[in-house]
């Protein structure tokens, strides 16, 4: 299977989404850095939406933390939303759902 992500933007109330579809992997895993870091940025509250993502390696853990570290640093809000299925549960167990602010669906965030 090869890997692929894809990117598509949306605003919700003050909330920028950034929603990934596809794969994040070590092969993706800069692209998803890359297109979150431009996000944050540009934005002061930035919600990575995982709704399209249907597989997250340690890779694309390491760059959800990455831009959460670095949204914490410029004293910007940064969520998850969305995650389901396999995605759902790498991150909870790897213990991310307790670092990571998360939202059942872009629909939930304040």
């Amino acid at each position: 299977m090869s890997s692929k992500l894809e990117f598509r933007e949306s605003v919700k109330g003050a909330w920028h989404i950034l929603g990934a579809i596809g794969r994040m992997d070590t092969v993706t895993a800069p692209e998803g850095e890359k297109a979150g870091l431009a996000a944050l940025a540009a934005h002061e509250k930035l919600a990575f939406d995982l709704t399209g993502m249907d597989y997250l390696s340690s890779a694309g853990l390491r760059t959800l933390l990455r831009l959460a570290k670095q949204a914490k640093k410029d004293g910007k809000a940064f969520a998850l939303s969305g995650a389901a299925g396999m995605v759902k549960e790498v991150l909870e167990d790897s213990g991310m759902d307790m670092l990571l602010t998360l939202y059942d669906s872009a629909d939930d965030l304040p």
